[in-house]
C-alpha cells in the first residue's frame, strides 16, 4: 500500500511557448508546443514518487485519449493508480498553458472529469492504510470527506487550498481545517483565505484554525513557514528560471517526503525548497527532481556557501 495517497486534479497539460503574453487583441506568434501530464495532487503524487515515496492518487479521468494518457504516464512512474475513477460522460479536464521567456505562465482550464469525484467515490479502507494523505483541488464536500476518514484512521493530513477553495474563508473551512495537520498554500491564497496581508499575522490565524504548520509560498522571494513554536523564512535559490508551471507541487511533493522521513521543520523546507526551485529550471509541470538530483543541488548551493 502506498505511504502517501495525493487526492485531486489529474490534467492533461497543453504548453505554448511565447516570447511575451498578447494583449487583448493581440496575436502570440509559437512555433513550441508539448503536452504532458499536470494536475496538483497527481504532481505531488509523482514527484514524491521521484523523491522515494511509495506513492498513489486518487482522482477522475475521462473514458477517453487523455484519460488513458494520463493513466498510464502516472502508473510509469510507478504511481498506484487502483482507485482512479473513470468517468464516462465528462471528458478528461485539461489546461492550456502559455509560458513566457521569463518563465512566467497564464492558464486556462477545463477540469472535466476531474470534478467529478464525490465522497462516495473515496476508499475508506484504501485511505486508512497509508501513512500520509495530501488534499489539492476538490469540492468543499469530498475534500472534508478524505480529511475526515484519514484522521479517523490516524493518517496525517496536508492541504493546498488553491485559488478557490482560499477564497472561501476561513470561517467557511474550518471543519475540514479542523483534520488538517500541515497547510500549504501560497502568499496570495494566505492573504486571501485569512483576509490579512501581513504573512505572519496570517499565519498566526490559519494555526489557530487547526493546522500544526503553516508554509506560505512566495515565489521568487522564498518561503515563510510557522508551527506552535517558531516561525521563519528561507530565501529562493538563485536559479534560472525557465517555467515555473508545477512549483508548488514540487514543494508540496519535497516537503511530504521529508516529513515522512522524519526531517524537522526547518530541514523539510530546505529539502522542499530545492526541490521547487531545480523544478523551474525546466519545462514542464511533470518536470520534477528525483532523489540524486535534489540532494546534488543542495550539496552544491550549501558548499557555494563556504
Amino acid at each position: 500500500m502506498p505511504d502517501l495517497i495525493a487526492i485531486g486534479h489529474v490534467l492533461m497539460d497543453i504548453r505554448i511557448f511565447v516570447d511575451e503574453f498578447p494583449k487583448a487583441d493581440e496575436e502570440a506568434k509559437t512555433d513550441r508546443l508539448s503536452l504532458g501530464g499536470g494536475g496538483s495532487a497527481a504532481n505531488v503524487a509523482v514527484g514524491a514518487s521521484r523523491l522515494g515515496v511509495k506513492s498513489g492518487f486518487i482522482g477522475s479521468i475521462g473514458f477517453d485519449t487523455f484519460g488513458r494518457a494520463l493513466l498510464g504516464e502516472l502508473e510509469h512512474e510507478g504511481v498506484d493508480v487502483a482507485h482512479v475513477k473513470v468517468d464516462t460522460a465528462t471528458s478528461s479536464g485539461l489546461t492550456l498553458v502559455a509560458i513566457n521567456k521569463k518563465g512566467q505562465v497564464v492558464m486556462f482550464g477545463y477540469t472535466g472529469a476531474s470534478d467529478k469525484l464525490f465522497p462516495s467515490d473515496l476508499n475508506k479502507e484504501y485511505l486508512s492504510s497509508s501513512e500520509h494523505v495530501h488534499i489539492t483541488g476538490l469540492s468543499f464536500d469530498t475534500a472534508l470527506a478524505a480529511a475526515e476518514m484519514a484522521k479517523k484512521a490516524n493518517v496525517t493530513v496536508s492541504f493546498d487550498p488553491g485559488r478557490l477553495m482560499s477564497k472561501m474563508g476561513l470561517k467557511r473551512l474550518l471543519p475540514l481545517l479542523h483534520y488538517v495537520d500541515q497547510i500549504l498554500l501560497n502568499q496570495e491564497e494566505a492573504q486571501e483565505l485569512t483576509s490579512v496581508i501581513e504573512l505572519e499575522k496570517a499565519a498566526k490565524a490559519i494555526i489557530k484554525s487547526g493546522p500544526k504548520m503553516v508554509i506560505i509560498k512566495k515565489g521568487p522571494d522564498g518561503v515563510f513557514a510557522m508551527n506552535h513554536s517558531k516561525s521563519f523564512s528561507v530565501p529562493a535559490y538563485p536559479v534560472k528560471v525557465v517555467d515555473t508551471t508545477g512549483a508548488g507541487d514540487a514543494f508540496s511533493a519535497g516537503f511530504i517526503t521529508a516529513q515522512l522521513e522524519g526531517k524537522s521543520l526547518e530541514d523539510s523546507v530546505e529539502f522542499a525548497n530545492a526541490t521547487a526551485n531545480l523544478k523551474i529550471t525546466r519545462i514542464g509541470a511533470r518536470a520534477l527532481p528525483n532523489r540524486k538530483a535534489v540532494e546534488r543541488f543542495l550539496k552544491e548551493h550549501n558548499e557555494s556557501k563556504l
